[in-house]
């Protein structure tokens, strides 16, 4: 591939990857701004998870601030997103041994692990149970699922927007047409040659760490990863992916679905806080605890 080409996969690439701290660079000061306002803003938050105007307008919002991220990185920062990149190099380079020796064991078990996987990361089964969950959190008045419904379409929508971009840019082979590992188009509008990354690891991962967030059962968090871990594996397995598309098509859901989750949590509660108050002509403070 052409300089150029490589430096623009590698600047996607980049923009889509969050970090543990990214609350902080979305909010480098959050402990400055008033208590009061915190708390009603993180109460707002919390309100506009339902499908409303505002839901749908803050999508490009949270897709600029994650594209800009990059450049509020610290060192610890970019040694996590340069490991995630060597670990895509690293499988980059054994992928055609990789693809090779997982076809030659490949049997009817693990077959019959992807015929069950892979519906995990096609939107069009696991949309309708996120619209589900939207419906009973709206009639039950259970906001967590009002919650992961919003989350998780923001996060399978943003993760798709990167995955279609990284597709576009290369236009790798996919290895069931037979071609070397290292074969790319470059940019283009085809739809044929979209093996770099993995879209449907990259969507199993968007929802899955959205349920896996917002349930903190001991049982959810295993689960819901591992369904995702095996749609990756699916995608190996059938030959349509090159491991290296499927590690960083998951690691783009990952995060991608990370960073939405902060960008909707980035106030913190504040614990004690001393607020202005007033009844009739008396003007005073209250105090307020917030658990």
């Amino acid at each position: 591939m052409k300089t150029a080409q490589i430096v623009l996969i590698l600047f996607i690439i980049f923009a889509a990857i969050d970090h543990f701290c990214f609350a902080q660079l979305l909010d480098p000061d959050p402990l400055a701004r008033d208590c009061h306002q915190q708390l009603e803003t993180k109460k707002a938050q919390n309100e506009v998870t339902v499908p409303n105007q505002n839901y749908w307008k803050g999508y490009p919002a949270d897709i600029k601030k994650i594209l800009i991220s990059p450049l509020h990185w610290k060192k610890h920062d970019w040694l996590n997103a340069s490991l995630i990149i060597a670990i895509t190099a690293g499988l980059y380079t054994q992928d055609q041994e990789i693809q090779s020796w997982t076809q030659n064991h490949r049997n009817k078990t693990s077959d019959a692990i992807s015929r069950f996987a892979k519906p995990f990361g096609d939107g069009r089964y696991t949309l309708p149970p996120l619209a589900i969950s939207f419906l009973y959190g709206h009639f039950f008045h259970d906001h967590k699922a009002e919650r992961i419904f919003a989350l998780g379409l923001e996060s399978f929508v943003i993760s798709g927007i990167f995955t279609a971009a990284l597709k576009a840019t290369g236009h790798r082979h996919r290895p069931n047409v037979g071609d070397p590992y290292d074969s790319w188009d470059g940019p283009g509008l085809s739809s044929a040659n979209v093996s770099f990354p993995s879209g449907h690891s990259s969507s199993a991962f968007a929802i899955a760490a959205v349920v896996a967030s917002e349930y903190h059962k001991a049982f959810i968090v295993p689960l819901a990863l591992g369904i995702a871990g095996l749609t990756a594996f699916s995608r190996v397995n059938d030959n349509a992916h090159w491991s290296s598309d499927a590690f960083l098509g998951s690691v783009i859901g990952y995060f991608t679905a990370k960073a939405t989750i902060r960008l909707h949590q980035r106030y913190k509660t504040c614990g004690f806080a001393f607020l202005p108050a007033t009844i009739g002509d008396h003007v005073g403070f209250v105090v307020s605890y917030q658990f």
